[in-house]
């Protein structure tokens, strides 16, 4: 797992058991929903991981604390990855109506977007073809926030610059080989 090297810094109310209980209150249940969207953001995006398979996830950190014998429930935990596609934070990534994974996007794809296009810019590498693969993994891109990106999160920002007129995404055979166009400002 990529990560900044620092260790992530658990919130205080992590080690408060309740708040691995869904609360029946709903002011109380809303509340507690906004904190552990915050945490999840804030911890995939230290670790910058993007792939959340709900069952594996609840026995590991954040969803879980071993020192006071609490893990979140795998329905809660659900719960609360709704309540980030709701956001647009996550997207649910099993199989049509399944809500066992999901994508966390701890940056908006319309972020990682502007990101990209203004990279290219910079670059001048406006209307030449790039490869998914060379974008996310080259040298070029290396030291960007962008590099190593998730190949599924990749892709969903580079559509949205396609919606937007500011790029042409080219099929490949994968998406290592796969292509885009990024068009000037």
């Amino acid at each position: 797992m990529a990560g900044t090297g620092a260790q992530f810094q658990l919130p205080e109310i992590h080690n408060f058991p309740p708040f691995f209980t869904r609360q029946p209150n709903e002011d109380s249940w809303a509340e507690q929903r906004r904190l552990w969207c915050d945490l999840i953001l804030a911890y995939y995006r230290h670790h910058r991981q993007y792939q959340l398979s709900l069952a594996e996830a609840v026995t590991e950190p954040p969803f879980s604390n071993r020192q006071i014998h609490r893990s979140l429930r795998v329905d809660t935990l659900r719960e609360i990855v709704d309540e980030l596609v709701r956001q647009g934070h996550a997207v649910w990534s099993g199989p049509k109506g399944a809500k066992d994974t999901c994508l966390i996007y701890w940056r908006k794809p319309e972020v990682w977007a502007s990101m990209i296009h203004q990279w290219a810019s910079d670059r001048g590498l406006c209307n030449t073809v790039l490869t998914l693969y060379e974008l996310a993994n080259g040298d070029d891109t290396a030291g960007q926030e962008f590099h190593n990106l998730d190949p599924a999160t990749l892709r969903r920002s580079l559509e949205v610059l396609q919606s937007q007129g500011k790029a042409q995404l080219f099929v490949g055979t994968s998406d290592d080989d796969a292509g885009v166009k990024i068009f000037a400002p």
